[in-house]
C-alpha cells in the first residue's frame, strides 16, 4: 500500500508491469488526472477545492511518485482504463500528461466525457520554429546515469517549463524533491500524435496554456481549440507552462465552468 497522503485516499491499482498509486478525493462525475514530467499526483493539489463536486483519481503516472510499474510512456494510455473507475469520465492531463490523455483520447474516445489537455506538446503538428523550449533529455538521461541526479534537477528547476510565480514554488520544489530519475533510465518511446488525430475527437475538448508558457505551448493550445470539433481554448493570465500551480483560481473556476453544463 502507499503511504498515507492528505489530499485523499491512497490507492494502490496493478498494471502491466507493477502497480500505480493513486489518491482519490471528492465524490461526483470522474475527473482523472495526468501530472506533468519529473512531479506526481500532488501537481493537482490546487484543484482540490473541486472535490466537493468531483470524483478527483490523480495517479503517479508509472515511473514517477510511489507507482512500481516502470515508465513506458507508449503503454501509459492502457493504464488509463485501470485507473478510471467509471464507464464514462473526463480526462485531464497536463505537458506530458497531456499527451498521454491524448493518446488515450484516440484509443477510447467512446469513455471520454470530455478531454481536458493542459500546456500540450504536439511535435511534428505544430512547429517550434524559434526552439523555445528545447528540454536535452538525452543530457538529463546522461547526468543520472553517471549518478549526478541531484545535478540534474538543479538545472531543470531552471528551465522555462517549471518556471513558476512564489506562491507555487515550495509545491513545485517539494515534487522535484521526490523525483528520482527512474524514467530517465529507459529508451524513451515517444507517443506520436498527428493533426488528424485531433480532427476526429468527438469529445469535448478544452486546451489551456499559460499566458506566460512558451509561444509554442499557446500556439498548440490555440491549434487544439481549432482544430477539434468541439474544441475550446483558454489562456490563463499571470501564469506559466504549470498554470494550475500558478493561478489555481482562474485554473479551477475555468475547469468548473467546461465541466458543469457537460456533466451535470
Amino acid at each position: 500500500m502507499p503511504p498515507a497522503d492528505p489530499l485523499g485516499s491512497a490507492i494502490m491499482i496493478d498494471v502491466d508491469g507493477g502497480a500505480l498509486a493513486a489518491v482519490v478525493a471528492g465524490a461526483g462525475p470522474e475527473l482523472v488526472m495526468l501530472h506533468g514530467w519529473t512531479l506526481d499526483h500532488r501537481n493537482w493539489q490546487p484543484q482540490l477545492t473541486l472535490a466537493d463536486r468531483f470524483r478527483m483519481v490523480m495517479p503517479d503516472r508509472r515511473g514517477f511518485g510511489h507507482s512500481t510499474a516502470p515508465a513506458d510512456l507508449a503503454r501509459e494510455w492502457r493504464d488509463v482504463d485501470r485507473v478510471a473507475g467509471e464507464d464514462r469520465f473526463v480526462l485531464i492531463g497536463l505537458s506530458q500528461g497531456a499527451s498521454v490523455a491524448l493518446d488515450y483520447a484516440r484509443h477510447r474516445p467512446e469513455r471520454l466525457a470530455a478531454l481536458v489537455l493542459v500546456g500540450a506538446p504536439l511535435h511534428n503538428v505544430v512547429v517550434d520554429d524559434l526552439d523555445e523550449e528545447i528540454l536535452p533529455r538525452a543530457r538529463y538521461a546522461a547526468m543520472v546515469g553517471a549518478g549526478e541526479l541531484a545535478a540534474m534537477k538543479i538545472e531543470w528547476a531552471a528551465h522555462p517549463l517549471v518556471r513558476t510565480n512564489p506562491d507555487a514554488r515550495p509545491l513545485l520544489e517539494a515534487m522535484l524533491a521526490s523525483y528520482d530519475g527512474r524514467d530517465l533510465t529507459v529508451a524513451p518511446r515517444a507517443i506520436a500524435i498527428t493533426g488528424a488525430d485531433i480532427t476526429a475527437l468527438p469529445m469535448p475538448v478544452l486546451a489551456i496554456a499559460g499566458a506566460g508558457d512558451t509561444g509554442w505551448r499557446r500556439r498548440v493550445a490555440q491549434f487544439i481549440g481549432a482544430t477539434a470539433p468541439h474544441g475550446h481554448v483558454v489562456i490563463i493570465d499571470d501564469a506559466g507552462h504549470l498554470c494550475n500551480l500558478d493561478n489555481p483560481h482562474a485554473f479551477n473556476t475555468i475547469l468548473s465552468d467546461f465541466l458543469t453544463p457537460i456533466l451535470h
